[in-house]
C-alpha cells in the first residue's frame, strides 16, 4: 500500500486527508519517538504522554505542512521540545529529580525499558546488561540537556550531525562539539564503575 514512501509523501497525503498516511508514520516511528522520549526524561509515564503529544501536534500541524525538510527531523524536533518542557517543569515543580536513579522509579519503567530496547536470551547476560543500562541512564541524567539530546539521537537513532543540528536548531560544527563533550562526562562518569 503506502509502506514505500517516503515520510515526506506520507505526510503530505495525511496533509490531504489520507488518514491511513498518517497511521503508516505513526507506525514507523511511535517506538523510536518513544525510545528517544523515555531516555530524555527518564519517566514511563511522561515517556507515553509526551510521545503521544508529539503525534498529536503533527495531526494538528498538518494542514500547514510542507516538504521543504525532512520529516524525522520535523518530528524528533517536537518531541526534543516537548521533552525539554517536561524537564523544565519537573525542575521547578517537582521535588523529584533526575538525579534521582532510574531504579527507584515506577515498575511502568521497566516495561518501557524493554520495549525500547531488544531482550537478550540469557538471564545472567540479560541482568548484566540491565544493570549497564541502568548505570548509563543516570549517567545520561548528569549530562546537560543538550549534550543528552545529541547523544541519544547520535547513539541510538543512528543520525547524521545534520539532521542533529536541524533538529537542535544549532550549527553543524555545535552538535559535534556537545556530542563529543556528551561522550567524554560519560567516560568519565561510568569509568568510575567499570575497571
Amino acid at each position: 500500500m503506502g509502506m514505500g514512501r517516503s515520510d515526506e509523501e506520507l505526510m503530505l497525503s495525511c496533509r490531504d486527508g489520507d488518514e491511513g498516511a498518517f497511521e503508516i508514520l505513526y507506525r514507523r516511528y511511535e517506538r523510536p519517538i518513544l525510545s528517544f522520549i523515555y531516555r530524555m526524561v527518564t519517566n514511563a509515564t511522561d515517556a507515553e504522554d509526551l510521545c503521544q503529544e508529539t503525534f498529536l501536534r503533527i495531526v494538528r500541524a498538518k494542514k500547514r505542512y510542507r516538504a521543504d525538510g525532512k520529516f524525522k527531523t520535523w518530528l524528533f524536533r517536537i518531541a526534543l521540545n516537548l521533552c525539554r518542557d517536561r524537564i523544565r517543569r519537573m525542575k521547578f515543580r517537582s521535588s523529584s529529580s533526575l538525579d534521582v536513579p532510574v531504579s527507584s522509579r515506577d515498575c511502568e519503567d521497566a516495561e518501557i525499558r524493554q520495549a525500547v530496547v531488544d531482550p537478550l536470551p540469557d538471564p545472567a547476560k540479560r541482568a548484566e546488561t540491565e544493570e549497564m543500562r541502568r548505570l548509563v541512564q543516570q549517567a545520561f541524567t548528569k549530562l546537560t540537556e543538550d549534550q543528552r539530546s545529541v547523544v541519544i539521537l547520535r547513539e541510538y537513532h543512528a543520525l547524521k550531525f545534520p539532521e542533529i543540528a536541524e533538529i537542535m536548531k544549532c550549527p553543524v560544527g555545535t552538535a559535534k562539539s556537545l556530542n563529543y563533550r556528551g561522550h567524554q562526562k560519560l567516560l568519565e562518569i561510568l569509568s568510575e564503575h567499570i575497571e
